[in-house]
């Protein structure tokens, strides 16, 4: 799948107000996310790209053509049932993501140099409201101290994995990129991968299951995506096993989870609900 492929279309007018900027970056974050999924999903089924017809729009995500028939495709991410962490997933890993930019804006501040850093945070680390700006200050001041004198040159030099570098972190890795283009920072996770559970798949179908019929408004059939990688404190979930006998009731034509990656796709078994199509 091509790099390019996954861009957005640029909307023709930018938000109205610059207090509405970040939710407007979200927003657009989510539809490529969306638009990402349903090409994976179309690859790895091996329908041709050109099935999908529609996409930058909203109940459904997407609109498909599949063997002469148009599909409406809504994508969305695994809910838990039982909340398995301290914090939740989204939120750990939305608050790892701003320390991160944090510490890169910090470093960047006082060095005009790009690098390519990886933040491995410790699964113990709990993200406390307004604490990313300061944490990220510190990271970064770590960072200055402990990296190869090379790294502040802008010269090639052997990547480093700091190990210890703060309570929060496990590890930091910092490698060279051309000078020529900007600094790339990300924040990783590590843990115990788990399935998720048949209660995880029933709550996220049944969270969308009000709005069935809205979408087949649009299109007389309606499928569902659910992206089941959702890493967190420690712990990622994965695609579900159906060797537990999970089954489904539900007005969907037909509900797929993928894992990681968006490679492995498996397609839940289902009961028709009373009127479904």
């Amino acid at each position: 799948m091509s790099s390019n492929s996954r861009l957005l279309a640029k909307y023709k007018k930018p938000p109205a107000r610059t207090g509405r900027l970040a939710q407007y970056k979200e927003s657009e974050l989510d539809k490529q996310r969306e638009r990402a999924t349903v090409e994976a999903f179309l690859h790895f089924q091996g329908y041709p790209p050109s099935a999908l017809t529609e996409w930058d729009r909203e109940c459904p995500d997407a609109l498909v053509h599949i063997d002469g028939q148009l599909i409406g495709i809504e994508v969305t991410q695994v809910v838990e049932a039982t909340q398995r962490q301290k914090a939740v997933p989204q939120q750990w890993m939305t608050e790892a993501r701003r320390v991160v930019l944090a510490a890169q804006r910090s470093f960047e501040s006082r060095h005009a140099v790009a690098l390519v850093v990886s933040v491995e945070f410790n699964p113990a680390w709990e993200p406390t409201k307004h604490s990313a700006m300061t944490l990220g200050e510190e990271i970064a001041s770590r960072i200055e101290q402990a990296a190869p004198r090379e790294a502040f040159a802008g010269v090639r030099f052997e990547p480093v994995q700091l190990q210890a570098l703060h309570p929060a972190v496990s590890w930091v890795y910092v490698g060279h990129t051309k000078q020529s283009l900007s600094g790339r920072w990300v924040s990783s996770y590590s843990g115990t991968v788990q399935c998720a559970t048949a209660a995880d798949i029933h709550q996220t179908v049944g969270r969308k299951e009000a709005e069935v019929e809205v979408y087949r408004r649009v299109a007389p059939n309606v499928w569902l995506l659910i992206d089941c990688d959702l890493p967190g404190q420690g712990l990622a979930l994965d695609v579900p096993d159906l060797s537990d006998g999970l089954n489904l009731t539900t007005g969907f034509d037909r509900v797929f989870c993928c894992g990681f990656g968006m490679w492995q796709w498996v397609e839940i078994p289902r009961d028709k609900v009373s009127g479904a199509a």
